[in-house]
């Protein structure tokens, strides 16, 4: 009687401990989206939105210049990438992009403004519903491609999947810059970046997670599937990485700046030849493109046989497509490539014909912006614990 007492209490303890572990890794699922692609219009406005991020310009100008948890993700047009989680008591949901290229949390506020036409598109957090809300007072703003969003800071209870952060800062936004987030599958934002770019120096939500020790290893990891609007866009996981999302083993680097995910990029390489070395680069999950010095940007689309067009775009040919190069980046001495069908986006004109776009976009700035077309591609670890990212071939 005593063996079997000892045993059971041995196989509680084991149950506690095993259940333990596992809350440590997050993950979380999404909404469907219909099958469709995405308009040109749509990426042209991701272009504004990504160089008004960086505070850099784009092509207009380099052309006058030069004289011409696990998050089950939702995957809208290979353009983002977004999950839910709950703000306040009870939990209001909202349907998020995760970005690692900014740092602050927002939603749309019941109190915007009656001509923001995207805040009265998606839900809106109610704070008189939450018995949680703590008012800041703060005002914040925060500059898109099309104009600023600006609102209120507030502090409030933050879940995703199981994890529930206490007296977390965000934005409750009043106003949304023109049609920037009217056709989004996002209510709002959680930038995953460091607390140095974050918008008045808040504490972003996954550092208030390591400091309240929601997860084992702060560490959080993406695995972004590139197949058009699917249910299953991929998974964000929260406290570690997925062994079975990647082959082989991750190749890390250190960040060369904790603001951004910002790190060495050894070299680039297309069809075998190097057009450039050590550059510095930014892993971010908020955009699809791949965004290129100038110097590369004209290079790599001379290279695919792009046609500049008249809103400094590249056309590729659809039909020669599975004759260009592999373009590879050299990341801590390792081989990551990229295929044709990784970097050339396709869309439709206004009048319902499809074309197909170079996914090199101009960044006036010595660094890269390594996006979804990217992360797509091989699995990304940021391990903040360590300040390190890590990369490996997406299973």
């Amino acid at each position: 009687m005593h063996c079997l007492i000892s045993l059971w209490l041995s196989l509680w303890i084991l149950c506690l401990f095993w259940a333990k572990c596992q809350g440590q890794l997050i993950r979380i699922p999404m909404q469907f989206q219909a099958s469709f692609m995405a308009s040109r219009r749509q990426h042209r406005a991701g272009r504004s939105s990504l160089l008004a991020k960086y505070n850099v310009v784009g092509e207009q100008e380099l052309t006058s210049r030069n004289g011409g948890a696990t998050e089950t993700l939702d995957n809208r047009l290979n353009l983002e990438y977004a999950g839910p989680i709950s703000i306040g008591s009870p939990g209001q949901p909202f349907n998020m992009l995760f970005d690692t290229g900014s740092a602050n949390l927002w939603v749309p506020s019941a109190e915007c403004s009656p001509k923001s036409v995207a805040c009265h598109h998606h839900h809106r957090y109610n704070a008189s519903a939450s018995s949680t809300f703590v008012p800041d007072g703060r005002r914040f703003s925060i500059a898109y491609g099309t104009g600023s969003l600006s609102g209120r800071l507030a502090q409030d209870t933050v879940a995703i999947g199981q994890l529930v952060v206490r007296n977390q800062t965000f934005g409750m936004a009043t106003h949304e810059p023109g049609p920037t987030f009217v056709d989004t599958n996002f209510a709002g934002i959680v930038g995953l970046g460091f607390r140095p770019i974050a918008e008045q120096g808040i504490k972003p939500l996954f550092e208030s997670m390591c400091d309240q020790k929601l997860v084992d290893d702060c560490v959080f990891s993406f695995y972004l599937k590139r197949n058009g609007s699917d249910r299953k866009g991929g998974e964000l996981l929260f406290g570690g990485v997925d062994k079975t999302k990647f082959s082989g083993s991750l190749t890390y680097v250190p960040l060369t700046h904790a603001g951004y995910w910002q790190f060495p990029l050894d070299a680039i390489e297309v069809a075998g030849t190097r057009i450039s070395q050590h550059r510095q680069a930014i892993a971010d999950t908020g955009t699809s493109l791949l965004a290129a010095p100038p110097r590369e940007y004209l290079i790599i689309n001379s290279l695919l046989g792009g046609l500049p067009t008249s809103n400094n775009e590249y056309l590729l040919n659809c039909s020669e497509i599975d004759s260009l190069p592999e373009i590879v980046f050299i990341i801590g001495g390792q081989r990551f490539g990229l295929q044709p069908r990784d970097y050339v986006m396709s869309a439709t004109n206004d009048d319902g014909s499809s074309i197909c776009l170079s996914a090199f976009t101009l960044m006036d700035a010595e660094f890269w912006i390594l996006g979804d077309v990217f992360i797509g591609r091989y699995y990304t670890a940021f391990d903040a614990g360590h300040r390190r990212i890590g990369f490996a071939p997406a299973a």
